[in-house]
């Protein structure tokens, strides 16, 4: 009995979190415009027993499934980052949708991610 009072204990801390994260899991797309150049841009954030992980994708480089380092969602603000690029996105979620910038290589970009069903690789 103590034991299954601690799993559903453990479970029903895990649950407030957990729908929380489900806020900004699923697959969010954007677009990245600086001079001469537009880039589509694609996160699929996935929320895996309350751990968020996430892919992107930069489908106009043909370039699929870049596993992202590190992926922090609380407070309506998400962080993701992938060290071997140098990259990172921060955003807040406001009214369905991440207004954000990604930044690399000491230049940060506006980049703001819209929810979308998840179509093939992108």
């Amino acid at each position: 009995m103590k034991v299954l009072m601690s799993m559903l204990f453990g479970f029903l801390m895990v649950l407030p979190q957990s729908n929380e994260l489900n806020k900004a899991a699923g697959n969010w797309e954007g677009t990245i415009t600086a001079p001469g150049v537009s880039l589509k841009i694609v996160f699929h954030i996935v929320n895996s027993e309350g751990k968020l992980s996430a892919t992107m994708d930069s489908p106009d480089q043909d370039t699929y499934g870049l596993k992202m380092d590190e992926v922090v969602f609380a407070n309506n603000k998400i962080k993701m980052t992938i060290q071997q690029y140098g990259g990172q996105y921060e955003g807040e979620l406001k009214d369905g949708k991440f207004v954000g910038k990604w930044s690399q290589g000491g230049q940060s970009i506006d980049l703001n991610l819209t929810r979308i069903k998840k179509k093939g690789s992108s």
